[in-house]
């Protein structure tokens, strides 16, 4: 079965989106929506589809087996809803969507019409991040302790200009990259947060919205991680390092090149970069549809990162402890 694909949107992360889906061979990109025509129709164009201005077309038009919609934070829920409505299965880039109310919906109605919902923490899939949950899983840390995710991305004008707008991306440096962080923690420890508590600021973009932001996670495993999030104008240079404490042992990664090892008896490095994440996030995406199964990374682990999320920025904003919603 060859599945026909929209995708929606046409920035960055969609090209990777599309680039991934040309190279599986199950696949063929059959159409393309973009509110910037020009924009749209050469995305379009290099991949062989039709151009529709109106993602609502698309789905009406177009016979789509499935849509990857990479759209800013606010526009994901009327998305997901029209495209499951046109019983389209869904990749939804992250965050889930900027409310838990939207969030909900969009789980329920996917459920409703019978489509997978999958969401685009592409994370997970990198090779550092995939070891690192195998050694935690096979007991070679012990029981996790204490964690650090620090993540330092590239603001000013390099990532889109509605991401310094809270009415757009509901939120700052947490939303756009730090989300990451909280389902990549949530994840590698294997137990759900129960308390957090935040400070944030704005100290180097003309924003609304966070470039800094610190927050300490409580697990209901008896874990406790930091996160550290900034995003300055003027580069990366902290990147994206994530650090797990265990009884047994520890493991530091480094996002796109490394992971680090130690116990009592052994110490080693391992190096990651030669794989694809995007093409491994879209080929679970397809297989799942293929096999009539859920995919690895649901619609409810969108929800519990958005959770985390939002009790994050009401901590920040009240200087309480707050328990995340369930």
């Amino acid at each position: 079965m060859t599945l026909r694909i929209g995708i929606i949107g046409a920035g960055v992360v969609a090209a990777k989106h599309a680039n991934a889906y040309r190279q599986n061979p199950h696949c063929q990109i059959v159409a393309v929506s973009e509110v910037l025509p020009d924009k749209g129709q050469a995305f379009a164009q290099s991949y062989g589809a039709e151009f529709y201005e109106d993602y609502h077309e698309l789905l009406t038009r177009a016979a789509v087996d499935a849509v990857s919609i990479c759209l800013p934070h606010h526009l994901h829920h009327q998305a997901a809803l029209a495209a499951a409505k046109a019983r389209a299965h869904i990749l939804l880039e992250k965050p889930i969507s900027i409310t838990l109310q939207e969030a909900d919906e969009i789980i329920e109605i996917c459920a409703r019409c019978g489509v997978k919902l999958m969401i685009g923490f592409v994370h997970r899939f990198h090779g550092e991040i995939l070891e690192a949950k195998r050694l935690i899983h096979d007991g070679h840390i012990g029981q996790p302790a204490t964690a650090l995710d620090s993540i330092c991305t590239l603001g000013g004008q390099h990532p889109p200009a509605w991401i310094w707008r809270r009415e757009f991306a509901g939120g700052g440096v947490l939303m756009y990259g730090g989300i990451h962080s909280v389902d990549r923690l949530r994840w590698l420890i294997g137990s759900e947060v129960i308390e957090v508590y935040a400070r944030k600021l704005t100290y180097c973009n003309e924003a609304d919205v966070e470039d800094g932001l610190t927050a300490v996670l409580q697990f209901k495993s008896g874990a406790i991680a930091s996160l550290f999030e900034n995003s300055p104008s003027y580069g990366k240079p902290g990147g994206w390092i994530t650090e797990i404490y265990g009884n047994l042992g520890a493991i530091r990664i480094k996002t796109g090149e490394c992971l680090e090892y130690t116990s009592t008896g052994l110490q080693y490095t391992q190096t990651f970069q030669t794989y694809d994440h995007f093409q491994r996030e879209i080929d679970e995406f397809v297989s799942a549809i293929r096999e009539n199964r859920e995919p690895w990374i649901r619609g409810e682990d969108g929800r519990e990162a958005l959770a985390i999320a939002q009790a994050i920025y009401e901590s920040a904003e009240t200087g309480r402890p707050v328990r995340p919603t369930s």
